[in-house]
């Protein structure tokens, strides 16, 4: 069985993935550290196996590539950011969020 994510867990996985590659960006490398997830998120992520880990943050990836153009550091970016990563979500993720 596959976890399921609420959109909002959703939606803090990918704005940490964001963080990181905005880091990766102005850098030039990954940081050495890993990503940090609240436990809740972190312990759905743990019961993953090995290929659904895989597959889930390759989806995730495609939308961290998609909603990064959006970070401007303007005052409603996070609005705007969060509206485009649900819709993305709900197309891209759909057989992780609950409904």
């Amino acid at each position: 069985m596959i976890n399921k994510f609420t959109i909002n867990e959703i939606i803090i996985i990918i704005m940490a993935m964001i963080e990181e590659f905005e880091s990766k960006e102005m850098f030039g490398y990954e940081s050495e550290e890993e990503v940090y997830f609240p436990k809740p998120i972190n312990d759905k992520l743990e019961e993953f196996n090995t290929e659904e880990y895989e597959e889930f943050f390759c989806k995730v990836e495609e939308i961290v590539e998609d909603v990064y153009s959006l970070k401007s550091g303007e005052l409603n970016e996070l609005n705007a950011i969060h509206e485009e990563i649900s819709m993305l979500a709900n197309d891209i993720l759909k057989k992780y969020i609950i409904e």
